[in-house]
């Protein structure tokens, strides 16, 4: 969970995901298959991936939205304020995290026998592909430098590894293309419920004018945890900060307190780990088949519950001093 939160810090969570979910698998293969620790280390990567993403401002795309709202205020976040405000509730919420799996999917028993096989391939295909994999990762650690989005980086294995036939068509037809409509779903709801206003209706129906800064930071944090449940986090991201910015003017706001709403929301949809439709990691994670939704239910409500609590401690008491 540390490398997977802290590689998902400085590089796309989904990516990372993608990565550490072939570095357990091993691991899993070699447990008895009734283990239930088996179930905690499938989730372990994409809820590490999901928390370190918030630890920077580049690490998930709804820390960049709120980030850009933020710039259209006038409000500058610097990368180091966004880490001051972040990297506490990520050090907490990984212990958090860490302890449910631990609690939710004990272990069999108190030692692991790790016994792989295995051999170096020096095979032709086989080094193209390790050429491949360390291009790729290369290219999404170094994103920053070269500005390439991570989802165009992903086209390489996509399109050299069946060019060089590692891939054929039979593998390709197995890829969980159920898990990908699963997720694309979830992003074309929040996308239909912006464009037909439905959003704008829902917010209208709640008297936020009355709430102040604190009544704005609870109602937020928790549609903001309930929207990206059911829908993809990002999409959330991109309905709800609009939304936070203006009523922000309308209620008459300082733009600091305007600031915290909009980080909060950034900083909360994160935390929506509860269905595979909520985030991408948590998809991959699906597709693994050592997980059902029920696990991913279970353990998610319990980390994303302590999550939105410890946040608006933090947007309550930390981030005003920060801010």
């Amino acid at each position: 969970m540390l490398a997977t939160a802290v590689l998902s810090a400085f590089m796309s969570n989904t990516a990372t995901t993608a990565m550490m979910m072939t570095v357990i698998l091993p691991v899993v293969a070699v447990m008895d298959g009734k283990d239930p620790f088996r179930k905690a280390l499938a989730l372990s990567i994409p809820f590490a991936a999901n928390l370190g993403g918030v630890a920077t401002p580049i690490g998930t795309p709804p820390n960049a939205i709120a980030l850009a709202a933020l710039n259209q205020m006038g409000l500058r976040v610097s990368f180091t304020t966004w880490m001051l405000l972040a990297v506490p509730i990520v050090a907490v919420m990984l212990f958090v995290g860490w302890r449910t799996l631990l609690m939710l999917f004990p272990p069999s028993s108190d030692r692991l026998v790790m016994n792989l096989e295995g051999r170096f391939s020096r095979a032709p295909l086989a080094l193209m592909t390790y050429l491949i994999f360390c291009l790729t990762v290369l290219l999404w650690v170094t994103e920053k430098l070269h500005g390439i989005p991570a989802s165009v980086v992903a086209f390489l294995p996509v399109a050299f590894l069946p060019a060089l036939n590692v891939l054929d068509k039979k593998e390709i037809r197995n890829f969980p293309w159920e898990v990908l409509w699963l997720v694309a779903g979830g992003i074309s709801i929040g996308v239909s419920i912006k464009a037909t206003g439905l959003a704008d209706w829902m917010l209208n129906q709640i008297p936020l004018g009355s709430f102040g800064i604190t009544g704005s930071i609870l109602v937020f944090g928790v549609l903001g945890y309930l929207v990206a449940n059911l829908v993809s986090n990002t999409v959330t991201a991109s309905i709800l900060v609009p939304l936070v910015v203006g009523f922000g003017l309308n209620a008459g706001l300082d733009s600091s307190a305007t600031a915290q709403v909009v980080i909060l929301v950034g900083v909360i949809v994160s935390f929506s780990m509860m269905l595979p439709i909520s985030t991408p990691p948590n998809a991959i994670a699906m597709s693994s088949g050592l997980i059902e939704t029920k696990d991913m239910a279970k353990a998610g409500v319990i980390i994303g519950l302590i999550g939105i609590i410890i946040v608006m401690i933090c947007a309550f008491f930390y981030w005003p001093m920060i801010l």
